[in-house]
């Protein structure tokens, strides 16, 4: 009994010392479930020969066992094998909002091992799971009653998975910037074990979302001298209004001039016409800037298309995307990433531009802009940039 028990230390620390040497950690010591905690329902969860087994029958409820800790940017590696059909998911950037666990997960199951999902909010996959080479791709990936490897990414914005050290999805999500790990089980008909070996992480430098304005003060943004922009002393908004018959924008503009980032905020359209701005120049024109506009409009069909002012006009309308509708009359969030020639806009979570534009400006200010000609109004609230540098562009870019 010595000698196993020793045999277990030894493969344990020999296993730790191979993850140190790339750069890797491991977040399960093999012998208990320090460092981690059940959520939810009744799954059982242990440690045995330096596995993390999870239980299934058919009267559990859904269950998680996550980390204690939270990350953000990060490589994290993973082994597992089921013996019996198991729906399950690796949750990263978990959050907790009222009783449940949200956040994204790496699909565990017999179909789509790999595949992203929006485990909260959206409650749906954050790639075409119908497509039908996607399907063909993960099924011949995966090896049935073996050991297979998942591999999950986050850099700010960029969400990528592998299967077996093949990429299966490579996207780009705002929803959710750092957050826990997690071992998902859900409600289950089957009786079964699924054993997850080898957990291992590699952390990168953290990429916040940083204010762009606080304590009701513009900062590091100036007002060109048009329009009003005022805040809402109670409830730290601004609300933005240029005079009826003004034929000048009212733009209030970033002295900063940023390359690769992510850039939100969330509006409240009041009347007229809106954008946010983003890789923009100041110009001596009644506009003040041209360049990029992620689009905000009364007109609510156009809202997050790309507008090039001074260039191309549109660059790219919307399509119809579901559960990308404005809420009239109420707060809308609006977001987009640039990294490179890679453009991505965002409404209320949802894709709805994602293209490559070789044309477009590398770099630029951002801002918001009330449109001239006319009686415009609009507030506006939470209003960040999440900057990008090489470090973290490299291992976005990276395939």
């Amino acid at each position: 009994m010595l000698r196993f028990t020793l045999s277990l230390f030894t493969l344990a620390a020999f296993t730790a010392a191979a993850a140190a040497q790339d750069g890797f950690a491991p977040l399960f010591n093999g012998k208990d479930l320090t460092g981690w905690k059940t959520v939810g329902g009744n799954a059982q969860f242990y440690a045995e020969d330096n596995i993390l087994v999870a239980e299934t029958n058919d009267e559990i409820n859904q269950t998680y066992l996550v980390t204690e800790k939270s990350f953000g940017n990060f490589i994290v590696k993973l082994e597992f094998k089921y013996d019996s059909h198991v729906d399950s998911g690796f949750q990263f950037r978990g959050v907790m909002h009222d009783k449940n666990v949200w956040g994204y997960q790496a699909q565990i199951s017999a179909d789509n091992n790999g595949v992203l999902y929006d485990e909260g909010e959206k409650n749906d996959w954050l790639v075409n799971i119908k497509d039908e080479e996607l399907k063909k791709k993960t099924d011949s990936l995966y090896k049935a009653d073996d050991w297979n490897e998942l591999e999950v990414q986050c850099v700010g914005p960029s969400l990528k998975s592998k299967l077996n050290g093949t990429q299966v999805c490579d996207l780009v999500d705002i929803q959710y910037n750092e957050g826990f790990f997690g071992i998902q089980i859900h409600e289950s008909k089957t009786k079964g074990k699924l054993r997850i070996k080898n957990i291992r992480i590699k952390e990168f430098p953290a990429t916040p979302w940083i204010p762009i304005y606080g304590d009701r003060q513009f900062g590091s943004f100036e007002v060109k001298p048009v329009g009003k922009w005022e805040f809402n002393q109670d409830e730290n908004f601004i609300r933005a209004r240029t005079e009826p018959g003004q034929p000048k924008d009212g733009i209030l503009v970033s002295k900063d001039v940023y390359k690769d980032f992510a850039v939100k905020v969330s509006f409240k359209m009041e009347h007229g016409n809106s954008g946010l701005y983003f890789r923009a120049a100041e110009v001596d024109k009644d506009y003040w800037l041209k360049g990029f506009q992620c689009e905000i409009a009364e007109n609510a069909a156009v809202n997050a298309a790309l507008w090039e002012v001074q260039g191309r006009g549109w660059v790219k309308r919307n399509e119809p995307v579901s559960g990308a509708a404005t809420k009239k009359g109420d707060w809308n969030d609006i977001a987009t990433v640039a990294v490179g020639d890679h453009l991505v806009t965002f409404l209320n979570g949802k894709t709805v531009i994602n293209i490559d534009d070789p044309k477009c400006a590398k770099e630029g200010k951002v801002g918001l802009q009330l449109h001239g000609g006319g009686n415009q109004g609009c507030l506006f609230r939470d209003f960040y940039v999440m900057p990008l540098n090489d470090e973290a562009v490299k291992l976005i870019r990276e395939k």
